[in-house]
């Protein structure tokens, strides 16, 4: 599992088996969070919530909050507040990613293994390591590297396709968005 610590009790709400993550990572729908409030070093409460699919968790006092599409320094930040406010005396809000969703992208066409390619949550994917992923081109002669498109879903629903000559990139360039569909066409001769 990872994880994602914030503050001082970073050694008491970690385990092991856990891993730092960035407050900077973007919670989704499905991720497994841990949420404790302390007090003077006192643990107020503790709570393990799956986010829903609509974006929310429920947390003690405060009831249903909105998490996904915000950072987990951001969700921090805006528990502390209201509990601050009305529950608890300058507390400290512990957010800890324990696991995330499943993410993938669809890889097709001339590579070594089609189908679904896992996202990874923390540090995201490109074009080229998704390729890499899916067994790397099928055979040089076979895959036409200069005409590989990824289709993309935007969030209004419209499909994008955004067509990339493979041949002229770099492993950095191109960042996926989970969900996407990468075609490597067969070379017409």
């Amino acid at each position: 599992f990872l994880a994602s610590s914030l503050g001082a009790q970073d050694a008491q709400t970690s385990d092991s088996n856990e891993f730092s993550t960035s407050g900077s990572y973007v919670i989704s729908p499905l991720d497994y969070l841990r949420i404790a409030l302390f007090v003077a070093d006192e643990v107020q409460f503790q709570t393990e919530v799956r986010v829903s699919q609509s974006g929310t968790v429920t947390v003690p006092h405060l009831g249903s909050v909105e998490v996904a599409g915000r950072t987990v320094e951001e969700v921090r930040d805006d528990l502390f507040v209201p509990y601050d406010e009305n529950y608890y005396v300058d507390p400290h809000i512990d957010v800890v990613v324990l696991s995330y969703a499943e993410r993938s992208v669809t890889v097709i066409g001339k590579v070594n293994r089609q189908g679904l390619v896992p996202f990874p949550s923390e540090k995201g994917l490109t074009l080229m390591e998704a390729i890499a992923a899916a067994g790397g081109w099928s055979a040089d002669r076979l895959a036409d590297k200069g005409n590989v498109s990824i289709t993309r879903t935007t969030e209004e629903g419209e499909k994008v396709i955004l067509e990339i000559d493979a041949r002229k990139i770099s492993t950095t360039d191109y960042p996926l968005m989970e969900g996407d569909l990468i075609n490597v066409p067969e070379r017409i001769w």
